[in-house]
C-alpha cells in the first residue's frame, strides 16, 4: 500500500487547479492574522492567475427518502432571514416530509439542506404561480397552506400555493378539499 508524501508530511500540498503536489511555501499565505497562522491558499502562486477558471461542479441532491437514517437524528441546515447559517436536529418524519414537499434536499443520510426560508419561499411561491389566486383566479399577492399549520401543515412548496387575501382569510384554518367544496358549492348555487 502506497502512501504519497502529502498523506503524511504537512509541509507539501496538493494545488487544487494544476493537481501537482508542491512545498507549501509555493501557496499564497492564507491571510488572517493569529488565527490563521500557517493556513495557505488551495491554489499555487502558479495557478494565481487561474483561481477564477476553476469550476467546481455542483452538488447534485438526492430526493430518494429511502436513503435517510431512521435510526439516528437528522439534522438540517439552511439560512435564517438575516442569512445566517444554521443547524437543527428533525424527526425523521418531518425531515422526510420536508425532502417529498419539494423544500429540503438529502446530503447524506443524517443531514438535509433546508432551501428556503420565510423571506425566501414566499416570492417562489408568487413567481410559480403566476400571481395568481388558486382559488378564484384573481391577483394574489398572499400565500396559503393547503394543510393549515395548525394541522401540522409546512411551508414546503407543495404545501403553498398563491392566494388573494380575500380567499385567504375566507380559508382560514380549513382544509384544502374542504374549502374548494364550499366554493364549489356557493358557484353552483348562484348559477
Amino acid at each position: 500500500m502506497g502512501v504519497s508524501i502529502g498523506d503524511s508530511c504537512t509541509l507539501y500540498k496538493l494545488c487544487k487547479i494544476c493537481n501537482e503536489l508542491k512545498h507549501k511555501m509555493k501557496f499564497p499565505s492564507g491571510g488572517g492574522g493569529k488565527k490563521r497562522r500557517g493556513k495557505r491558499k488551495s491554489y499555487c502562486y502558479d495557478c494565481k492567475e487561474r483561481k477564477a477558471e476553476r469550476v467546481s461542479e455542483p452538488f447534485a441532491y438526492s430526493y430518494d427518502t429511502s436513503i435517510l437514517d431512521a435510526t439516528k437524528e437528522i439534522t438540517i441546515r439552511g439560512r435564517t432571514l438575516n442569512n445566517r447559517r444554521y443547524e437543527s436536529v428533525l424527526d425523521y418524519e418531518k425531515a422526510k416530509r420536508l425532502v417529498e414537499e419539494g423544500t429540503a434536499g438529502i446530503y447524506h443520510p443524517t443531514l438535509i439542506h433546508h432551501f428556503y426560508n420565510r423571506r425566501t419561499i414566499k416570492p417562489f411561491i408568487l413567481e410559480r404561480d403566476g400571481y395568481t389566486c388558486h382559488y378564484c383566479g384573481r391577483f394574489g399577492d398572499t400565500i396559503d397552506h393547503k394543510l393549515p399549520r395548525s394541522k401540522g401543515g409546512l411551508s414546503t412548496v407543495a404545501n403553498c400555493v398563491c392566494a388573494c387575501l380575500r380567499c385567504n382569510q375566507r380559508k382560514s384554518d380549513m382544509g384544502y378539499e374542504e374549502f374548494i367544496e364550499k366554493i364549489h358549492r356557493q358557484l353552483t348555487a348562484s348559477s
